[in-house]
């Protein structure tokens, strides 16, 4: 039997109504047998980084008990995607337009690294659009690879942009509610 783990989540999208779609993601995933919910970020409106594209992203960060093993978490999130219309271009080695994107950040303590999935996540500490949403739910959690806490990574991250050692990333805090 396999024991709950507190498992961290990146939810996005940049198709459509993506406050919409994330909120609706975010409700289904708890439907799904293993998975709890136990916290979602405010959503965050952010300019796409890392690729070209003209639609802004709605992300937040999520935390969830589960009762699933990594890929069993993984292949769960996969299947909501394809339930919001996510398409993936095999061929293609950059990222695409999205109706959803659901990425696993962390799952309890785990490190690996495998052809399906790296934890924690690789590119999370230069992304804004999932420390900023993060250090709302849970600033003081510590990611035990680097040792820093959500919070210092953020603001690191946030320092690095001020001085030209990263690049702009626009971002705008929002509600549920608007």
């Amino acid at each position: 039997m396999i024991e709950e783990v507190k498992a961290i989540i990146g939810l996005g999208s940049n198709l459509g109504n993506g406050r919409a779609i994330v909120r609706e993601a975010w409700n289904t995933l708890g439907t799904v047998p293993g998975i709890a919910l136990d916290g979602l970020s405010s959503p965050y409106l952010t300019a796409p980084v890392g690729m070209t594209s003209r639609h802004w992203f709605t992300n937040a960060v999520g935390r969830l008990r589960v009762l699933l093993l990594p890929l069993d978490l993984l292949k769960a999130l996969l299947a909501v995607e394809t339930t919001f219309g996510r398409t993936r271009d095999c061929k293609s080695f950059a990222y695409q337009d999205r109706s959803l994107d659901l990425d696993l950040l962390f799952y309890g303590k785990l490190v690996m690294d495998t052809p399906e999935l790296t934890l924690p996540h690789p590119r999370m500490a230069n992304r804004l659009f999932v420390l900023a949403p993060f250090a709302e739910l849970e600033a003081d959690f510590r990611d035990y690879v680097s040792g820093m806490t959500i919070s210092e990574m953020a603001k690191a991250l946030r320092q690095e942009i001020i001085v030209g050692e990263s690049k702009n990333q626009e971002i705008i805090a929002g509600s549920w509610d608007e």
